[in-house]
């Protein structure tokens, strides 16, 4: 992983970022911890991992 304060490049699959730097101080911290759980060997959940946790918390059906 290539990073600097404003600029993050990392290569995960199925969640691509070619680059990006955040504009606020939330979007700053939210960063970090993305960096965090990578640093730390926890795997990112896909888009659908994440659409099925919200309908999970939300008491959804499929």
């Amino acid at each position: 992983m290539c990073m600097s304060k404003t600029k993050v490049i990392r290569r995960v699959p199925g969640c691509e970022m070619e680059s990006f730097s955040p504009k606020t101080a939330r979007g700053r911290r939210l960063l970090e911890l993305r960096q965090k759980i990578i640093a730390a060997g926890i795997p990112l959940l896909s888009p659908e991992e994440i659409d099925e946790e919200i309908r999970e918390s939300r008491g959804e059906d499929e």
